[in-house]
């Protein structure tokens, strides 16, 4: 695995009441490529925006590794579907915390 693109992002509109500022990380892994989020706001976290079917991802153990080492990520949040949001997930077990 290997970061591909690293860009700065400021999504911000105070009209609409919200400000996310941080780094969007292209991370490749073959023929894969997942958009992960680091906001500055949340340090030590990292969201896996791309693709959203994520905790279900072979490459899932691979890519935690690599967060935690690459971008010392202490916790890792995927899109959890049955709810309509993003979670945390267990780093060992890589299954969803209780929300």
């Amino acid at each position: 695995m290997k970061i591909v693109k690293s860009t700065r992002f400021d999504d911000v509109d105070h009209d609409l009441g919200y400000e996310y500022r941080g780094y969007k990380y292209d991370v490749q892994n073959e023929e894969n490529v997942f958009l992960i989020r680091v906001y500055d706001d949340e340090p030590g976290q990292a969201t896996v925006v791309r693709p959203t079917s994520m905790s279900k991802n072979e490459n899932l153990r691979a890519l935690v590794e690599f967060l935690q080492s690459e971008l010392e990520v202490s916790r890792v949040s995927l899109y959890k579907g049955d709810v309509g949001c993003y979670a945390e997930i267990d780093l060992d077990s890589l299954t969803f915390n209780p929300i």
